[in-house]
């Protein structure tokens, strides 16, 4: 045999690199949504930290910690949430390029998202240097709910993403409703009957926010594993306990109680009605989305697309929570076109071996 003829026979018996390859392995190269699943779930459970730590626990401490505390606990949460934007821009970014090259997305959930999703990173970057002026909050606003309604127009049209959808369509309507009654409240500071038109819509918020909970309890209670029942039904016991025990707080209670006690009730609004349900629904809306990014043998991108819209509980004035309610409705639109993702999904089977 010639040298030539040997080489060749070397090149043909030669294993293809491609070939150790799993099926399941081809699936995620070819599927934005199972290829970004780790990331996801990544970015949903140190979502759901950053909101434990910024919203509830450093806020409470202030008046009872020592300064030492509470400088300590601050450095911890800055680092946590510049870990959670981070991560949310990297999937905004990723989501964006994977959005451009597929064809099955509508122009107008398209357009939504682009115009919307610039606009959002834009108010972000000044939002770590200082506080949002009174029109750099609206724009935020604005632009997060175009690219919400942009990527909940998309999910609904397929069954797979049909309940993040509703999901992230109520949350946005809860922050229309919350913007228009801190327009109304801004504009007639001493009228009282804008006061009694502004409290009516932050009441609708907060029963929007509800609605929007009770969805994905429901979403995650239908499903046919176990494992999604058990972990909603534990996050609201668990929230409705942390509630009652921050309720009963008073100068005597201990200081975790008195902490949870003012870190709740700093994130309710003032001009609502319904105050102790707020305060449940701020909890609640970490737990269910904890619940939702750790659930096992769940299509990934819609359990932590839900996980994502519940951390931004329709507060699209803060930046981290609109930068979570972006990221949650750029990826429904690429799983909505995502037909590996539909199937999977169908099939009630794994997405990632993690």
């Amino acid at each position: 045999m010639s040298e030539t003829q040997e080489q060749s026979a070397k090149i043909e018996r030669a294993p293809d690199p491609a070939s150790s390859r799993s099926p399941e392995s081809y699936e995620r190269l070819a599927s934005p949504s199972l290829r970004a699943a780790w990331l996801l779930r990544t970015s949903a459970i140190v979502g759901v930290v950053s909101s434990a730590l910024g919203a509830t626990i450093v806020p409470g401490l202030r008046g009872i910690a020592s300064d030492a505390t509470i400088t300590r606990w601050e450095h911890i949460t800055a680092g946590v949430s510049y870990a959670m934007a981070f991560l949310l821009a990297g999937l905004l970014l990723t989501g964006a390029f994977d959005l451009s090259r597929t064809r099955k997305v509508g122009i107008v959930p398209r357009a939504l998202l682009f115009f919307g999703a610039p606009g959002v990173l834009a108010m972000l970057v000044p939002a770590f240097a200082h506080t949002l002026t009174a029109s750099g909050s609206l724009i935020l606003i604005v632009a997060t709910l175009l690219v919400v309604i942009g990527g909940a127009s998309a999910g609904l049209r397929t069954p797979h993403t049909r309940a993040l959808a509703i999901v992230q369509l109520v949350l946005g309507f809860a922050a229309l409703s919350r913007a228009v009654a801190w327009l109304i409240g801004t504009a007639f500071p001493d009228s009282l009957r804008a006061w009694v038109v502004a409290r009516t819509f932050a009441t609708a918020g907060v029963v929007a926010e509800g609605i929007a909970q009770m969805v994905a309890v429901a979403w995650l209670s239908t499903r046919r594993r176990m494992a999604s029942s058990l972990a909603s039904a534990v996050a609201l016991v668990v929230a409705f306990v942390i509630v009652w025990m921050a309720g009963r707080a008073g100068s005597d209670s201990p200081s975790w109680e008195c902490v949870l006690r003012a870190g709740i009730g700093g994130q309710t609004a003032a001009q609502s009605t319904l105050g102790a349900l707020e305060a449940f629904f701020v909890t609640a809306s970490v737990l269910l989305a904890l619940a939702c990014a750790v659930v096992p043998r769940q299509l990934t991108v819609v359990t932590c697309g839900i996980a994502l819209a519940l951390l931004g509980r329709g507060a699209f004035d803060v930046p981290l929570r609109a930068l979570a309610a972006t990221v949650a409705a750029l990826w429904t639109t690429l799983a909505a076109a995502d037909d590996r993702a539909m199937w999977k999904a169908l099939s009630g089977s794994r997405d990632t071996k993690g």
